[in-house]
């Protein structure tokens, strides 16, 4: 196995932007098929090949040939006389204004049993290691059965050209390409509206991708923003209850479901560590109920799931502490349990939720996002927290 390559750099890339392969037969479908070609002299192009290539060189497509040539291996002809072979097809095609970026070949006969002779893959694979590409995006063009077999294996997309032994084989119906033209010009036109479609279409997933992500951003952002009109009261009075708390000795427990108990440890640890980087202050007592796994999973076994916050704050909740209670919906049954049970032992209770729920009605303070839309809750509450966080920690430690 065995490959020279004529470009320089990575022609498979421009800008940054990925631009098309095509993977060529050599003999009947660049030069005109000779048994066993072993004379230089007798290289000569294909009809339309000239046209053909450089309509794909003007796309920007790299081109390589992947060729069998089991003459070397019968004895027929040398490996020095194969690369003047290949030194005359490069003279060739130059003269008609294409260049080659590499000519792979098995030297191999069928015999031999190698993964290298087509319709193996390995000459394909090589070539995608080395000049960075996926077989998948590839195009593969050749007069036999066995060029379309192989590039069909590596997933690429397949041309029968009918010149060389081309028309016999498809006449005969024994492969299935995904295209047979006539010849090199004709694939170059296929290749052409092929890459078009496919630029067309990751286009319009494009844009519909960016319509999407500004029409969510932009959504999050208005829910923010009414957020901050509707609730900037109750969130400030939910800081001061929580100051109010923490100079008298007491602590802050939260709860919450799901991502909401995501919001409990990131809340908890903003106040245990600290929000503001721009000052030194000593750890606030707070503590999320949701991240003692051997609890939560003995209770939820044995005594069922909606105690597993009012008993957390049966056992550590005293009068003076403070409860915030996070659900999106405003109706999370374990929620509700420990902001009653907070209540009943002497707790100031805040409801962090969405519109409507029960959860508002229970707490002292409720912070209701206008919203129904569970992601725009969960991120405004997140903005919610960050603000009571910072609220705190300037009403004790700024002066």
């Amino acid at each position: 196995m065995s490959s020279r390559g004529e470009g320089a750099g990575d022609p498979a890339r421009v800008g940054g932007a990925r631009r098309g392969v095509v993977v060529l037969d050599r003999d009947g479908t660049i030069n005109v098929e000779r048994h066993y070609l072993a004379d230089p002299d007798q290289v000569e192009l294909t009809e339309g090949a000239g046209e053909g290539l450089r309509h794909l060189r003007d796309l920007g497509c790299e081109l390589l040939v992947v060729t069998n040539q089991s003459g070397v291996g019968r004895g027929y002809f040398t490996e020095a006389t194969l690369d003047r072979i290949h030194d005359r097809l490069v003279e060739r095609l130059a003269a008609e204004g294409v260049r080659l970026s590499g000519i792979y070949v098995c030297p191999h006969v069928p015999e031999d049993g190698c993964r290298c002779r087509k319709p193996g893959t390995a000459l394909l694979e090589q070539a995608a290691r080395e000049r960075g590409f996926d077989p998948r995006d590839a195009f593969v063009i050749g007069d036999k059965a066995s060029d379309v077999a192989m590039g069909r294996r590596a997933g690429s997309t397949t041309l029968l050209v009918r010149t060389g032994y081309g028309a016999g084989v498809a006449d005969a119906g024994d492969v299935t390409a995904d295209h047979v033209v006539e010849d090199l010009r004709e694939a170059a036109r296929v290749i052409e509206a092929t890459m078009r479609a496919k630029g067309a279409l990751s286009m319009e997933r494009e844009h519909r991708s960016l319509v999407r992500v500004r029409s969510y951003l932009v959504e999050s952002a208005e829910t923010k923003r009414l957020t901050a009109e509707a609730c900037a009261d109750a969130i400030t009075e939910a800081a001061a209850v929580i100051t109010e708390a923490f100079r008298a000795g007491g602590k802050l427990l939260i709860c919450g479901n799901g991502g909401s108990a995501a919001d409990c440890q990131h809340m908890a640890a903003e106040f245990v560590s600290r929000l503001t980087k721009d000052f030194e202050r000593p750890g606030l007592p707070a503590i999320a109920l949701t991240t003692d796994s051997s609890f939560l999973t003995a209770f939820a076994n044995d005594c069922g799931f909606d105690g597993i916050f009012a008993r957390q704050v049966q056992a550590l909740g005293r009068p003076g502490d403070v409860l915030l209670g996070i659900s999106t919906s405003g109706n999370s049954p374990n929620v509700i349990q420990a902001v009653e049970l907070a209540r009943a032992t002497g707790m100031r209770s805040i409801a962090l939720t969405g519109a409507g729920g029960r959860l508002p009605k229970l707490a002292d303070v409720a912070i209701s996002v206008p919203s129904d839309d569970t992601q725009h809750i969960q991120e405004a509450h997140l903005a919610v927290e960050h603000v009571i966080c910072m609220l705190v920690e300037g009403a004790l430690f700024r002066s």
